[in-house]
């Protein structure tokens, strides 16, 4: 049984109309799926229907084998589930770096603060930030940012992690460090869906491509097979309007 199942998903705006059209999509355990598309085809908006920031008009959505869409009374449980991480940070600029990673498993999960304290500091350790553990998010870089929120994430101790275009707001020197990190959680096997617009890190760390264009799931393959040789004329076009440089890849470092 697929760890997240997403059924026939409708999401329309009075204003915009329909932004995602029947979007049908399983996901398993320890798989990470990067979701590719051009601006505004309905990307991040699947993410954010998938943890709950958006209401559905139609279909479902599934953990478990349970549904979890719309149901607004018990979503705060589910989120701790199904973490995201998003490109503005969204850290509190009044704490601390180990304050902000503390606050959702100390406050919504009612864990033991010593036991979250050791893993949020063994998480930094990792991304090499434990020694800004009591700074303060203005004085990190964009990059140190996203690690932190990253870590912030991971200690919630979530069964699936989402990211919606985390290098977005990043200068180009701090997008490795970043991608770094997503590229060792991929490693050991979290369940991941990313969406992204580093493709040559999408074709290093995906399981599957999902390419989505006006709100419907396009194509979908193995990376090898959608970079080398898509199926249908609408990927063609996006991956031609991308020139890629002559330097090392994601694929050759692994």
């Amino acid at each position: 049984m697929a760890l997240l199942k997403i059924n026939n998903l409708v999401k329309s705006y009075k204003e915009a109309g329909g932004i995602l059209k029947g979007v049908s999509l399983d996901v398993h355990k320890g798989e990470v799926i990067v979701i590719l598309g051009p601006s505004g085809c309905g990307k991040s908006t699947l993410l954010r229907c998938i943890n709950g920031l958006e209401s559905i008009q139609g279909g479902e959505i599934l953990l478990d084998g349970e549904v979890i869409s719309n149901r607004k009374n018990d979503m705060h449980l589910i989120r701790q589930k199904i973490g995201m991480v998003f490109q503005s940070y969204d850290l509190f600029p009044n704490l601390t770096v180990l304050k902000n990673i503390l606050l959702g498993p100390v406050k919504a999960q009612k864990r033991d603060k010593a036991e979250v304290t050791a893993q949020a500091e063994k998480l930094l350790e990792r991304v090499g930030l434990l020694e800004k553990k009591d700074s303060y998010p203005r004085q990190l870089s964009g990059g140190q940012k996203q690690r932190v929120a990253i870590v912030r994430a991971l200690c919630m101790n979530p069964e699936i992690l989402l990211f919606d275009e985390v290098t977005a707001a990043l200068d180009p020197e701090m997008v490795r460090e970043v991608l770094d990190v997503m590229m060792d959680l991929a490693k050991e096997g979290r369940t991941m869906l990313i969406v992204t617009h580093q493709l040559e890190f999408a074709r290093a760390v995906a399981d599957r491509i999902v390419f989505i264009d006006e709100g419907v799931i396009v194509e979908e393959s193995k990376p090898e097979d959608f970079f080398t040789s898509p199926k249908t004329e609408r990927a063609k076009k996006f991956l031609d309007a991308f020139k890629f440089e002559k330097r090392i890849t994601y694929a050759e470092m692994i």
